[in-house]
């Protein structure tokens, strides 16, 4: 029988497409694979992207803030190779644009200017700890910005990150104890408050008088300090302030009930970890860098010391003796009195404060700064105590150290007696006298 015929191959294996597709068809068929397609090369750069950004972006985000918030204050500290710490604070107005760099207190030259919103970013450059440092203020997006610091190539973790979940809440052992009155400028009584406060680390404490603006100046920091950043939730409202036409800020029982809602307010924002580690804090409670300040209230006739010129028109008084009324007061030997009725001193000269010590109204209100060691305790004898003799800002004439095994008494006297000694000479050479008051 003749061999049956072999079939042809079948060119078109898949019997389900047609062998002349339409183009339309086609283009339908394969769009799903091309957009695919599309879509992981997309990702796959996106990745690239981010890998790349993530690499040049310090670990720990900037936290943002609106171009409304108003006042923004940001802190980064460092050590040198030593271990001497510095800290960097920026200060920006995001409405104005206003804005400054400090480092450790002094402004740096030239960071003063604006950064707005109708600016790009601004790169500041400074030297810290002899390196270079550069603090970033970078536009986040059209409405917000946001801040860095680098020095020596390295970003710094702003100081409220660096804050730890197991830090102890409270820093500080803080209250408003009482309140008393003294004499404005232009002759009505103003109610000054009693802030005291321990230091937990080492015991140090002090006793010093603050007027509500000083309140008020200390919240309106911490909130700047906090914006952007979520502890900032957590600051309780200062309690309010009322106009003198509708509450008389005299009456004793205002006076009292404010004195409560103020110490209620302090002690919470001294348990906010953030706010206890924050500088504002510390220079508020008189407690801060070695330094320690303490007030007087004078309720009629002589402050009860003696104070003698300093040769720095910064310093310009300092106090040489204490009688015996002012034992217990918190006033030491070699103390600095800084400001009257809450008006600084700096820069009045020996003989205008002098004068203005006579001629104001009693009651008043003095403070004076303590150069105390780190680490001095409540008593403050075990410590060296530095008198300023103002040869310049930060120079220190001498070191009177407490006399060994001592009674606080006699460590007392044993620091006047060296001091006075020493400003013996210092007057025979330069002229200066001592002014009981």
């Amino acid at each position: 029988s003749p061999r049956s015929a072999e079939p042809e191959p079948n060119p078109n294996p898949n019997p389900n497409l047609d062998p002349n597709p339409n183009p339309l068809t086609l283009s339908r068929t394969l769009a799903p694979s091309l957009a695919l397609t599309r879509t992981l090369t997309f990702t796959l750069r996106l990745t690239r992207t981010l890998t790349l950004t993530l690499a040049l972006t310090p670990k720990t985000p900037a936290a943002m803030v609106s171009i409304l918030d108003g006042e923004v204050h940001r802190t980064w500290r460092l050590d040198d190779a030593d271990g001497t710490p510095h800290r960097v604070v920026l200060y920006h107005d995001t409405i104005t644009g206003v804005r400054c760099i400090t480092v450790d207190g002094d402004e740096v030259t030239g960071s003063m200017g604006t950064s707005s919103v109708l600016n790009a970013s601004m790169t500041i450059q400074f030297p810290v700890a002899g390196r270079d440092g550069v603090v970033l203020i970078l536009r986040n997006g059209i409405f917000g910005f946001r801040y860095q610091c680098k020095v020596g190539g390295k970003f710094l973790k702003e100081a409220n990150d660096e804050i730890s979940a197991t830090q102890p809440s409270s820093a500080f052992d803080v209250q408003v104890a009482t309140h008393v009155q003294a004499a404005s400028s232009g002759g009505e009584p103003v109610a000054w408050y009693l802030v005291k406060a321990r230091r937990e680390a080492d015991g140090a404490a002090t006793s010093v008088h603050r007027r509500y603006r000083d309140f008020a100046g200390l919240y309106e920091s911490i909130v700047a300090g906090l914006k952007g950043h979520h502890a900032a939730r957590l600051v309780p409202a200062l309690p309010g302030k009322h106009l003198k036409l509708v509450i008389d800020h005299a009456d004793p029982a205002f006076l009292k009930q404010r004195e409560r809602a103020l110490s209620q307010w302090l002690q919470s924002v001294a348990r906010i970890p953030h706010v206890a580690a924050a500088q504002t804090l510390h220079t508020f409670l008189g407690l801060f860098e070695g330094t320690r300040e303490v007030s007087l209230h004078v309720a009629s006739g002589s402050i009860g010391c003696t104070l003698q010129a300093s040769r720095s028109p910064n310093l310009p008084a300092i106090v040489t003796t204490i009688r015996p009324e002012l034992d217990g007061a918190g006033v030491r030997v070699g103390d600095v009195l800084t400001k009257i009725n809450g008006y600084a001193t700096v820069g009045m000269g020996f003989h205008h404060v002098v004068e203005t010590l006579r001629a104001a109204p009693r009651p008043l209100v003095l403070h004076f700064l303590q150069m105390v060691s780190a680490g001095n305790g409540e008593d403050g004898g075990s410590a060296e105590q530095k008198v300023v003799d103002g040869a310049g800002d930060h120079e220190l004439e001498e070191k009177v150290k407490a006399a060994p095994g001592a009674s606080p008494p006699a460590r007392s006297a044993a620091r006047q007696a060296a001091v006075v000694a020493s400003r013996k000479d210092l007057s025979a050479s330069t002229g200066l006298y001592d002014a009981e008051l």
